[in-house]
């Protein structure tokens, strides 16, 4: 999200002032391809799925990797050894339970699976060093890759301050092991950088993060499970909402709750469709919409609010997607806005930081450990410039983000829990 928040205590929505579009996104026979998709310009890059096995998080301090589990991949724990046993990996016996990416945020990719709940020096494939800012890897993986190789693979490390990463990997007999570095500071205008394991080489495959907001693709929804083709929203500036009514016209529906917005990447998801087996065709809901709220670029506006709902899906034929867009006219009033005004104070902190802000109305303070995880979270309705006392003892030490929010917007620093 900007660094802007943008407090709006009122908010009028002119409903058909800008008419409904109908959209087409097209992922190909067999649903073969992904499609970035921005709200304001349509389809931005259609990209083959199958052309990447793991994917790095860009930014500095974040330590996500993805596994194509949409198209295949499959990731395992080798659990009879860390990263001291690579030269001796023998699955003979293995538990061959695959891991998956969170649908809940690319913050938690199939790599991290294995974060230990309450360490929050652990992110599933190594540990945190505070005096370093590296985390080292301790953990070695076996992986099915596109080209149903099986191979293990470990990451050696990724070092926050430099923003780099190296891992390394081979066929389990030890042949063909590369150790591969990533400079992931090349690529922070990108959200992943993806690798081809058999290729051995980087593919450089999403437009810019700022650019989309919805990614039309295939992934493993674990909840069912199994995989699924849907849609995924970029949580880094698209908040969702969806909403079911009984007998609701989609086309006039204009209720939403404003508070009731969500990150959560796989809100629009696959099940406005479910399959016939007697018709053999995808049967569309048509008693839901989703809304959608992204930071168009201008601190001094508000957020721009869409509609959207899903009118037609041909399957497998063409990976044909049909919904009709609507960019929601929003006049507010009595806004107050902050101007990146956020500060943090001590940092590092032992026992209480200081939270200043400066903006009038309700607003929501969340600590947040580097796994994702909402370790606190506080109220506070505010009058003006403020200086908030927060007690952090019962922390582990650690690398921490405090996050502010209001009416949707939000703006995050980063701090150190001694």
């Amino acid at each position: 999200m900007k660094k802007n928040l943008l407090v709006v205590t009122m908010v009028l929505i002119s409903m058909g002032l800008l008419a409904q579009e109908q959209k087409e996104v097209i992922t190909g026979a067999g649903y073969a391809d992904d499609v970035y998709y921005s709200l304001e310009n349509g389809t931005l890059t259609t990209v083959d799925r199958a052309n990447w096995d793991i994917a790095f998080v860009t930014q500095q301090m974040s330590v996500s990797i993805l596994a194509n589990n949409g198209s295949g991949v499959e990731l395992y724990t080798y659990a009879d050894g860390d990263i001291d046993d690579w030269a001796t990996v023998d699955t003979a016996g293995m538990d061959w339970t695959p891991m998956y990416n969170s649908i809940e945020t690319w913050d938690m990719g199939a790599f991290n699976a294995n974060t230990i709940p309450g360490d929050d020096f652990d992110y599933g494939w190594g540990r945190y060093n505070m005096t370093t800012h590296t985390i080292t890897g301790d953990s070695i993986f076996i992986i099915r890759t596109l080209a149903d190789s099986i191979m293990k693979v470990a990451i050696v490390q990724k070092s926050a301050m430099a923003n780099t990463w190296e891992f390394k990997y081979a066929y389990l007999d030890g042949t063909g092991e590369q150790i591969v570095p990533l400079s992931a500071a090349t690529y922070t205008d990108k959200y992943f950088i993806h690798y081809s394991l058999d290729s051995t080489k980087f593919v450089d495959r999403e437009p810019a993060m700022e650019d989309w907001d919805m990614l039309f693709t295939k992934y493993y929804d674990y909840n069912i499970p199994y995989i699924v083709t849907g849609v995924l929203s970029n949580d880094d500036h698209i908040l969702a909402q969806e909403v079911r009514e009984s007998g609701m016209d989609q086309s006039t529906h204009n209720s939403y709750v404003d508070t009731a917005f969500t990150d959560t990447i796989s809100i629009i998801g696959s099940d406005w469709k479910t399959f016939d087996m007697g018709s053999f065709t995808y049967i569309l809901n048509d008693t839901v919409v989703y809304y959608l709220k992204t930071d168009d670029g201008d601190s001094t506006t508000n957020s721009a609010y869409y509609k959207i709902y899903f009118t037609g899906f041909t399957g497998s034929s063409e990976g044909k997607y049909t919904f009709m867009q609507e960019r929601l006219t929003i006049v507010s009033t009595e806004e107050h806005e902050i101007q990146n005004l956020l500060q943090v104070y001590p940092n590092p902190a032992a026992d209480r930081i200081n939270v200043v802000f400066d903006f009038v109305g309700r607003s929501d303070i969340d600590i947040i450990d580097m796994t994702g995880r909402l370790v606190h979270t506080t109220q506070y309705d505010a009058s003006g410039f403020t200086n908030l006392s927060l007690d952090v003892s019962s922390l582990n030490a650690g690398v921490f983000f405090i996050r502010v929010r209001a009416e949707g917007e939000s703006s995050v620093l980063r701090f150190i829990k001694e």
